[in-house]
């Protein structure tokens, strides 16, 4: 099932949740809305669901207008961020109760809905939980019963919004690769809602990152990450230093490095560059932009160093993170004086925040 949306728009009081979106989700896809709060993300999700109705557009499920559709013709599956399962029900009641409130001419027979309950809980590893309630499962477990419910009515679309949000790190990195792996396996179309920019990148096929109710840029994973369309996205997607740069005579400088690197005429004016920490190469004093080692954090197998740049306020602090191997060489110290390269930034002019020039 594919979803295309045409010119969607959706307004509560005086607050445009989504304005004039245009958006492809192929069959088969897995897709992430990818977002801070108050972006319109599960807005867009609910709307794909027919739990919301546009101000304007439409919503296409396989090239047909189902923008005026209810929610049961829609075959749509949705998972919720905090499980919504029904506390006086056992699991296995609540994966069946979408089979059973069914209209009785559509609804499968007793049998039937046993074994395709059973089969559900087989497929989320949760075989064993068919008599328990949800209180004595885990969150984690909690969350593979929702998954299961929402695949009991055999729906044509699984929408899912912030699906882990409500659970631990460890328990969301198992989750994002369990979902990945189901997904991969039963191939039906997917979208999810979150603000967690590793989930994203880790779990989906395509990405849409969006802005105050309007899509920033729409791509792949490492697309959006390696080349970003805007300050908003370049700093969303992952942490960045942000240093000001002024252009001059078609140079762009930071400290004493050169961030031109030709490939694009740059105008006069102020700029900033966004470094990602992974991108800043520290070697001898002389080897670069003369910085101070102000604090050194070793985290497993990278090591994360706070800096100050020559010329550069005390507060102005730079973070670089080097694999731990490079750390156990060098040795650098709080205190040690070193030099700052940049092996990748990206330009955007101050005022628009638009992108002006790369270098790799």
């Amino acid at each position: 099932m594919s979803i295309a949306l045409r010119g969607i728009a959706k307004q509560f009081g005086q607050f445009a949740a989504v304005e004039n979106i245009d958006l492809d989700v192929p069959t088969g896809a897995l897709m992430a809305l990818l977002g801070p709060s108050g972006c319109g993300k599960t807005t867009l999700l609910r709307l794909m669901a027919g739990l919301e109705t546009p101000d304007r557009g439409q919503v296409l499920f396989n090239g047909h207008d189902a923008t005026r559709w209810p929610i049961r013709d829609r075959k749509v599956g949705f998972v919720f961020q905090h499980y919504a399962l029904f506390g006086h029900m056992s699991v296995f009641e609540n994966v069946a109760f979408g089979l059973k409130v069914k209209p009785r001419h559509e609804r499968p027979a007793s049998d039937q809905i046993r074994r395709k309950v059973q089969s559900l809980l087989e497929l989320v590893q949760l075989g064993w939980t068919a008599d328990r309630y949800p209180s004595q499962l885990s969150g984690g477990q909690r969350q593979r019963v929702a998954l299961a419910r929402a695949l009991a009515i055999d729906p044509q679309v699984l929408l899912l919004d912030e699906p882990f949000g409500a659970l631990d790190s460890q328990v969301r990195h198992e989750l994002r690769r369990w979902l990945r792996r189901l997904h991969d396996e039963l191939h039906f179309t997917s979208v999810f809602v979150t603000h967690d920019q590793q989930e994203a990148l880790e779990v989906a096929d395509s990405i849409v990152v969006l802005n105050r109710g309007r899509i920033e840029q729409f791509g792949v994973p490492g697309e959006i990450y390696d080349q970003p369309r805007s300050a908003f996205v370049h700093r969303f997607l992952g942490q960045a230093n942000e240093l000001p740069v002024e252009v001059s005579q078609g140079r762009a400088r930071v400290g004493p490095l050169d961030l031109s690197d030709g490939s694009e005429a740059l105008k006069e004016g102020n700029h900033i560059a966004l470094v990602r920490p992974h991108e800043i190469e520290i070697g001898p004093e002389a080897a670069g932009w003369p910085a101070r080692v102000l604090a050194v954090r070793v985290i497993g197998s990278i090591v994360r160093l706070d800096l100050c740049a020559a010329g550069r306020p005390l507060h102005e602090v730079l973070e670089a993170e080097i694999r731990r191997e490079r750390y156990e060489a060098g040795r650098f110290g709080v205190g040690d004086q070193v030099g700052l390269r940049f092996r990748r930034w990206k330009l955007y002019a101050a005022a628009s925040e638009r992108s002006m020039a790369e270098s790799t």
